[in-house]
This record gives C-alpha cells, structure tokens and sequence, in this order.
C-alpha cells in the first residue's frame, strides 16, 4: 500500500459522502441508494477481496460514526460488499461487474435496514427492506456504471497502481 493509494482511497470516500449527503439521499430519498457502498464495491471489483473489505470497513465505520444509528452496522455491511465484490469480479466485462456492483450493493443496503430493524432503530422496518430492495437497485446501477470504470481507470494508473513485489532472482543465494 503506497501513501497515494490511501490519500486517493481517502479523498475518494470523503468526495462520496459529501455527494451522497448534498445529491444522491436528496434526489432518492427515501431509497437508500449509497454512493459510498458502490465506490467500495468499485475498488474491490478492481483491487481484489482483501483490498475490498478493508476499504469497505474503513468506509463503513468513517460513516457509521458520523451517523445516529449504532456503529459497525455500515462497516459489517460494507466489509461483506467488499468481500463478495472482490471475489467475484471478472475484471474483464465492465458492465457485468456494474450489474454485480448493484446488486450486492442493494442487498447490503436492505442487510443494513434489517440489522437496523432487529436493533429498534426508528425508522427501519422489514417492509422498508424489502419494499426498497428494487429502487436501491436500480440507482445503485446507474451509480456503478459510471463509477465502476471511473475507479478502475484510476487504480490502474501509473501514479495509483499496486506495488509489485520486487524481482526475486532464482537460483542466487543471498
């Protein structure tokens, strides 16, 4: 991990919460369509699994305890989209990786809305859950279709791209 990959992770989830808060809740409100959860299945889509559900808990708990509702909710919740999205990618098709994207990323939002309902959170009902469930869909794919190749051009770039191990040369003892 290189200072500029966490400074970029950092900004990257800092611009995704202040766009959720000021365009995305208020134009979709009241469907939890998430940006920040579509950029951590982004980076995982891009980056692997473990790369994945580190960033998806960091995010998750930056936004838990900047929330009213109980802390580690959203850093469970993410930290599994970053697993299943990291596991899952093809690397290869980006718009089967937008479509994965969304639809791990819906089933998170209602997995966070249920775990909220069991907690007694006012506000989170089963219903809500499942009554979301296809509008989360929905807009968290038009989030990943834009996002997912955005991220991967970015991660990939010479200034972002994943350290190498050095060269080891074979048959040479030290």
């Amino acid at each position: 991990m290189t200072l500029a990959r966490v400074a970029a992770g950092m900004a990257a989830l800092l611009t995704s919460l202040a766009v959720q808060a000021g365009v995305v809740s208020v134009v979709t409100l009241p469907v939890p369509v998430s940006l920040p959860a579509v950029l951590v299945a982004a980076v995982a889509l891009s980056d692997g699994a473990g790369t994945g559900m580190a960033y998806g808990f960091a995010a998750g708990l930056i936004t838990d305890l900047g929330s009213t509702h109980p802390a580690g909710v959203l850093a469970l919740c993410w930290m599994a989209v970053g697993l299943i999205c990291g596991l899952a990618a093809d690397r290869h098709s980006v718009r089967r990786d937008a479509l994965l994207a969304a639809v791990i990323c819906a089933l998170g939002a209602a997995a966070a809305t249920v775990v909220l309902a069991v907690l007694g959170r006012s506000g989170a009902s089963f219903g809500d859950a499942v009554r979301y469930l296809v509008p989360t869909l929905i807009g968290d794919a038009v989030l990943a279709l834009v996002l997912v190749p955005v991220v991967r051009v970015f991660l990939r770039s010479d200034a972002l791209a994943a350290p190498r191990p050095p060269a080891v040369l074979l048959g040479v003892d030290s």
